[in-house]
């Protein structure tokens, strides 16, 4: 199936969020383990150490973003300047993918939207107060419930 035909049937969720931070990758990873639909490769990534193509590696994001049925931006404040995440929050737009941005902490300016950016007003984007409203609608996979909660040390999935 090429781009074109995987993007009129977006399924999933993609995360955007620091790769560097293992906690984070592990966050996510539990979501998936509990039944969401979670489709982004970089949080199986072991280690700190970059792929050998880094190349071939934003073309497999590119494709897991495009073809997501949304991409859920969790940002903290040291988290900024935004970097990677950033490409893939264009990459998502770029295409109508729905933007969730989860950003506990980072004060949001409500005129300027900084430090994210004027792209927060794209009407695509939605920022939201906690992870439950990120994945409101999202695709499951089980109907099992799940308990989450936002804590200065990041992300608690109960």
């Amino acid at each position: 199936m090429n781009l074109d035909q995987q993007l009129t049937q977006r399924k999933g969720i993609y995360i955007a969020s620091r790769a560097s931070i293992p906690e984070r990758s592990a966050a996510w990873r539990r979501l998936r383990e509990v039944g969401w639909d979670i489709r982004c490769s970089w949080i199986d990534a072991t280690g700190e150490s970059e792929p050998d193509d880094l190349g071939g590696l934003w073309f497999k994001i590119q494709g897991e973003v495009c073809t997501a049925e949304r991409l859920i931006l969790y940002v903290e404040p040291d988290d900024f300047p935004l970097k990677g995440a950033l490409v893939e929050v264009g990459m998502a737009l770029a295409v109508g993918v729905k933007v969730y941005v989860l950003a506990p902490g980072v004060n949001i300016d409500p005129e300027t939207y900084r430090p994210l950016g004027s792209w927060a007003f794209h009407p695509n984007v939605k920022i939201v107060p906690d992870i439950a409203a990120a994945l409101q609608g999202a695709d499951r996979e089980t109907d099992m419930l799940i308990d989450f909660s936002i804590s200065s040390g990041g992300i608690l999935i109960d």
